[in-house]
């Protein structure tokens, strides 16, 4: 989700106006403000050696990576709480501006760091989506030219690096609406999409060399009719160079558009005849938004919508809080459950 301050007016509903606090944990991967279950019966995309999903279905969470030693434990125990409820996948990110700090600079020891980190919820049987930036903030200033070929390098080192550990690329954070490259709002003209498209090829190359998909996500909030219309005029340009699609759903309170869940993922399936892996889905609870009963009625009800329709998988924004972010989490920060822990882990759970 974006990194913006909005109001969840829904189309429809007579909600009141509080503030949508939105901050995306992906900010701090470096890739820039931007930003399970269902019946996952679509083609299963290849992944690496012995890393196949426990089932057909793909579900999870977010779960940041730690920055140093001290946050291991942290990581290791939501990677556990994934595992002891059944889920099978954890979108992640890597910190770009640790491993790429200065200008085609890379770090094999903070790589390392987080290949041990890794290698953890591997073998507790969770297959990665990782989420990777074009390339690091260092490059935000370049001239398109100069910025491809930073890219380049970029995920040529990350490919090099967490290649073996991936299931699941994920190129850019939802550049539908933040520029993929100056994190400005996006055009979303013919410029900029025969742009994106360029970059999702690239990306698409180098990154799946190894035949691990590549995708890239999609905004959803405010969830309505314009914004699945929108989908289609980013989809109509960048699809061919996506293995599957991936969108990010905010539909908040409005129960009108929880119904309408798998309508609309039907309906894009079926246009682009390719599978759709549901990236984000949640509801904040920071003063102001909404509450943890909110929070546990209407992701809940969501998730369980979703579950009636063919989708390669979903992953809940996110597992736990972070003090500094918006609080999507059903996790508080100090690693205590909130009120609807139980019933949307109980709804990510395999059948």
């Amino acid at each position: 989700m974006t990194g913006q301050v909005r109001s969840p007016a829904v189309a429809g509903k007579g909600v009141s106006r509080r503030s949508f606090l939105v901050g995306s944990a992906l900010t701090a991967l470096g890739i820039g403000v931007g930003a399970g279950v269902a019946a996952c019966s679509g083609a299963a995309a290849p992944g690496p050696q012995g890393s196949e999903p426990r089932s057909g279905e793909r579900l999870g969470a977010m779960v940041g990576l730690p920055i140093d030693e001290a946050d291991v434990d942290r990581w290791r125990a939501d990677v556990d709480i994934l595992q002891e409820h059944g889920q099978n996948l954890v979108r992640t990110g890597i910190y770009a501006w640790m491993v790429a700090p200065k200008v085609e600079t890379w770090s094999p020891n903070k790589a390392e760091f987080f290949r041990v980190q890794l290698d953890y919820a591997r073998e507790r049987g969770l297959a990665v989506n990782m989420v990777v930036p074009g390339a690091p903030d260092w490059a935000q200033g370049f001239e398109f030219d100069e910025y491809r070929a930073a890219c380049t390098w970029f995920w040529t080192q990350m490919q090099d690096s967490f290649g073996d550990q991936v299931d699941l690329w994920q190129a850019y954070n939802e550049a539908d609406h933040a520029h993929y490259q100056e994190f400005t709002p996006a055009t979303r003209d013919e410029t900029y999409l025969g742009e994106f498209a360029q970059m999702l090829g690239i990306a698409r190359e180098i990154l799946g060399r190894d035949g691990v998909p590549v995708t890239t996500n999609l905004t959803g909030w405010p969830l309505n009719d314009d914004r699945e219309q929108e989908w289609y005029l980013v989809l109509d340009a960048i699809e061919d160079q996506l293995d599957l699609i991936s969108i990010d759903l905010y539909p908040a309170d409005d129960e009108d558009e929880i119904a309408l869940l798998g309508e609309r993922m039907d309906r894009v399936r079926e246009r682009y005849g390719k599978p759709i892996f549901v990236a984000e889905i949640g509801l904040q609870t920071t003063p102001g938004s909404w509450t943890e009963p909110e929070q546990q009625q209407h992701v809940t009800a969501a998730i369980e919508q979703l579950r009636t329709v063919e989708l390669w998988g979903i992953a809940l924004y996110t597992l736990r809080d972070h003090e500094e972010q918006a609080a999507f989490g059903i996790v508080n920060s100090d690693g205590s459950k909130k009120l609807g822990f139980d019933d949307v882990m109980l709804a990510l759970s395999p059948r």
